[in-house]
């Protein structure tokens, strides 16, 4: 399989940066204790990838289809006190998310569009070609952690851009 690339500035690190970010703040947060069912949780982020080496003028150019790519993912807290597995319903709803078959604030899951071993649990978005999904707490938490994640993410690579040497230079295309 060829290698795939993914947005310049979706990065590893800014995603870890905005995980972190709203986690301590949300999570850990004693005024949130008694809030939040729980201080453990899962975050799955999806970025869009390409085919390394798109080009215009590549032969397959307007068939370069784009795929998932996972850019990051933790668990949250002892996964041994997880009552539900976290991992498998955060990763099925970024899928599900991803292919259309969720959408951001649908509070209900739906049936005409499960395959089997889809989960039905609800709480992650799809913003700015970003997937982020939650899962551990009320799933409207895992949905308001998912948005808060992807807007900061959408925030710092913003801010990259915006301080980085393409834009200062004016560079018609990427380096």
């Amino acid at each position: 399989m060829s290698e795939r690339i993914t947005p310049k500035y979706l990065t590893r690190e800014i995603a870890e940066a905005a995980v972190s970010l709203v986690i301590r703040e949300v999570l850990h947060d004693k005024r949130m204790y008694g809030i939040v069912n729980g201080h453990m949780c899962y975050v799955v982020i999806l970025v869009p990838s390409v085919k390394k080496g798109r080009q215009v003028d590549d032969v397959n150019w307007p068939d370069n289809p784009i795929t998932p790519h996972c850019l990051y993912e933790i668990g949250i807290g002892d996964r041994t006190d997880w009552s539900y597995e976290f991992d498998r319903i955060a990763r099925n709803k970024a899928l599900q998310l991803w292919r259309g078959q969720s959408f951001e604030g649908n509070t209900d899951p739906m049936p005409h569009l499960l395959f089997s071993n889809d989960t039905p649990f609800w709480g992650g978005v799809k913003r700015h070609g970003i997937v982020v999904a939650v899962s551990g707490v009320q799933s409207f938490f895992d949905e308001m952690l998912s948005g808060m994640i992807a807007d900061t993410i959408r925030g710092l690579a913003c801010f990259h851009f915006e301080k980085g040497g393409d834009k200062r230079e004016g560079n018609s295309f990427l380096s």
